[in-house]
């Protein structure tokens, strides 16, 4: 279906429609919680009754992002949506555990080629540099007003799924909506300085403690780290994690993928993958139940923290033996290198 079907397909169901329940995915990154927002703002303009729910905690460098106090962290039980729309989740199980789907008709807006295309409407862009350009095309082709607290959700969505417009993503069309989003309102200083500028000590400390653990295989090229639930404790807790760490691992010379593990505190573990392009780390997501884009993804895994560990770390290694053509991956400490 071409994107302009879709798009009026979309807003039809916003016009027709009264209730909605927007839903982004756990532990959520500065796409997805720029998306939410910016779609909520867009909504309440025609009127409509909104929720958010996005499970799990916020880190504290989002909490300057306008309407975010509106994010609940549970489900309302008690709310009765017409439609649910789905932002920058792979699937349902990245909101809703057990298989749970909720009631209404399902919009599924996304822009990673590994989506499972669960919607009852799927606006899946893979050539989008974050959902919030997609959101950006939906509120325009609404033919709304971007209000400050709109464009400012919406740049900062950009702002952090391109690294700062650093990563392969960020294309012409990029820099032309983040231009419009200024006139219309955002303040990319501020959104900048707000997001970058404001890390916590403890952020720093936890930052200090994964640099003193790196690990590199196959001569440099592969390049692993992790966030124990130890550390995490040790420094104040998960609010605090490092805000795109593992893509400053990757920028160090010679490797081509890096890793950041976390242990989960409910057990289990989740991780980034980053690529400079020779591996395609949503492979290795997909192989762990996740998924993303060629250059950067991830995956969630309950389960028992070691184990899921090493099986993570064995998948990694054969995607890269299998590019490089190097069969011992000849792991040293960083302090060899």
């Amino acid at each position: 279906m071409e994107k302009k079907e879709v798009l009026h397909q979309i807003c039809d169901v916003i016009n027709s429609h009264q209730s909605f329940l927007i839903c982004g995915h756990i532990r959520p990154d500065g796409d997805c919680l720029g998306s939410a927002l910016g779609l909520y703002f867009s909504l309440r303009q025609l009127g409509k009754t909104v929720q958010v729910f996005i499970p799990g905690l916020i880190q504290k460098h989002y909490m300057f992002l306008p309407g975010i106090e509106v994010i609940r962290s549970s489900p309302d039980e008690t709310f009765k949506q017409e439609v649910v729309i789905f932002v920058d989740c792979s699937s349902i199980d990245r909101v809703f555990e057990d298989d749970i789907t909720p009631e209404g008709i399902i919009v599924n807006i996304d822009h990673h080629q590994t989506n499972k295309v669960y919607g009852n409407i799927n606006y899946i862009d893979p050539s989008a540099c974050a959902v919030g350009a997609q959101i950006f095309e939906i509120v325009h082709t609404l033919g709304l007003t971007f209000t400050p607290e709109i464009s400012n959700n919406l740049f900062l969505a950009i702002l952090a799924d391109t690294g700062g417009f650093k990563y392969s993503n960020t294309t012409t069309s990029t820099f032309e909506i983040a231009a419009q989003l200024c006139r219309y309102g955002a303040n990319p200083s501020w959104v900048a300085q707000e997001f970058y500028s404001n890390v916590t000590l403890e952020t720093v400390q936890i930052t200090a403690e994964v640099l003193k653990t790196l690990h590199f295989e196959f001569d440099g090229k592969l390049l692993w780290s992790e966030i124990t639930q130890e550390i995490y404790q040790k420094y104040g807790g998960e609010q605090n994690e490092p805000e795109s760490l593992v893509g400053e691992l990757r920028r160090i010379k010679g490797v081509e993928v890096a890793i950041l593990i976390h242990e989960l505190s409910e057990g289990g573990l989740r991780a980034s993958f980053r690529s400079r392009g020779a591996v395609d780390v949503s492979k290795i997501a997909s192989e762990l139940g996740g998924g993303g884009h060629p250059n950067a993804s991830g995956c969630y895994i309950r389960g028992d923290y070691q184990a899921l560990k090493q099986k993570l770390l064995d998948i990694a290694r054969t995607h890269l033996s299998n590019v490089f053509n190097v069969v011992d991956s000849d792991p040293r400490p960083a302090s060899e290198y």
